[in-house]
């Protein structure tokens, strides 16, 4: 019986079950393997943590691991914005995405947004009057508190023009490159500023909406607040304020 069909079942078997004991999962594997011994069970659970489909709670629990990525859909502007981009230049890293992207997360759903648009340090301000003589509206770089509160948010869709910050977590959809969701999380927390629309308990809900929906990637979340000096901080707040069981962040 192939190894997929077997994990299918086993995600929807436990799906609705905060976590189970190796002894439910032994009896589970029987069904499909009634002489299973316990050293090849072993290899199964090795398996599965591999594939990220179980973690373990301590010695005699599991959990599944096993949520979708969340994938965002890109409007044309965000498409249009990042093809005139990499067409331009090549060697350019970048990445871009809309603060609408976060309206699946929160309670209270805002009605003005903005794209960021994050380029490697040499060629950011270069990329920036680039975009600006490509009659790209409502553009702006590297923002501060005045300009985004007087401009940005009085706009419905401007586009801000931000350093890239190095070894940044990114993706790809719809032949975009797109910031990972645990870039997206960690930048919102640390910019309190340019996110200020997130901020107080509507960030407590985003993060937990976010866990109890999709995958997060811990190890790359943290990693990546460390980069911006905030995996202290970022993990205290995730404790105290989200549905982040802590067990997971001290793994």
């Amino acid at each position: 019986m192939r190894a997929d069909f077997i994990i299918g079942q086993l995600i929807d078997h436990f799906k609705d079950r905060p976590f189970f004991t190796r002894v439910e999962l032994f009896n589970f594997y029987r069904q499909f393997e009634p002489d299973l011994k316990k050293t090849t069970f072993e290899g199964r659970i090795r398996h599965l943590r591999a594939k990220k489909i179980i973690s373990s709670i301590d010695s005699k629990r599991f959990s599944l691991s096993y949520k979708p990525r969340f994938v965002p859909v890109l409007e044309n502007r965000q498409k249009d914005i990042f093809s005139k981009v990499e067409k331009q230049f090549t060697d350019v890293k970048c990445c871009i995405w809309s603060t609408k992207w976060m309206n699946e997360f929160m309670l209270h759903q805002p009605g003005r947004f903005i794209n960021i648009l994050e380029v490697g340090d040499e060629a950011a301000e270069i990329v920036f009057h680039f975009l600006q003589d490509n009659n790209i509206r409502n553009l702006f770089f590297q923002p501060g508190a005045k300009e985004i509160e007087n401009y940005i948010f009085e706009n419905y869709d401007s586009v801000v023009v931000k350093y890239l910050v190095t070894k940044a977590p990114l993706e790809m959809a719809s032949k975009v490159q797109i910031p990972a969701i645990e870039k997206i999380l960690v930048d919102i927390f640390t910019d309190k500023i340019l996110y200020n629309v997130f901020q107080g308990s509507e960030l407590s809900f985003i993060f937990s909406s976010v866990y109890n929906k999709y995958e997060i990637n811990f190890t790359k979340l943290l990693h990546y607040a460390k980069r911006r000096g905030k995996e202290k901080e970022l993990s205290a707040f995730l404790i105290t304020n989200t549905d982040i069981p802590e067990y997971i962040l001290n793994d």
